[in-house]
């Protein structure tokens, strides 16, 4: 699961693959990960590409 602190605010967000980078077209969940902004943590659904780009996806 790709660390939330280097994810850009778009991948966050839903709008760009959680992976790559890539705008999403077609996508699936890749699942939810703790994300802290200043002192407030909230759970984050990542999304990624359909089918799985695989990028960045080393030993999950």
């Amino acid at each position: 699961m790709p660390d939330a602190d280097t994810l850009t605010g778009p991948q966050l967000e839903g709008w760009d693959c959680a992976l790559c980078g890539r705008r999403l077209i077609a996508d699936q969940s890749l699942g939810t990960v703790a994300w802290t902004c200043v002192s407030r943590t909230r759970e984050v659904e990542l999304w990624v590409c359909r089918p799985l780009c695989g990028e960045g996806f080393e030993g999950a």
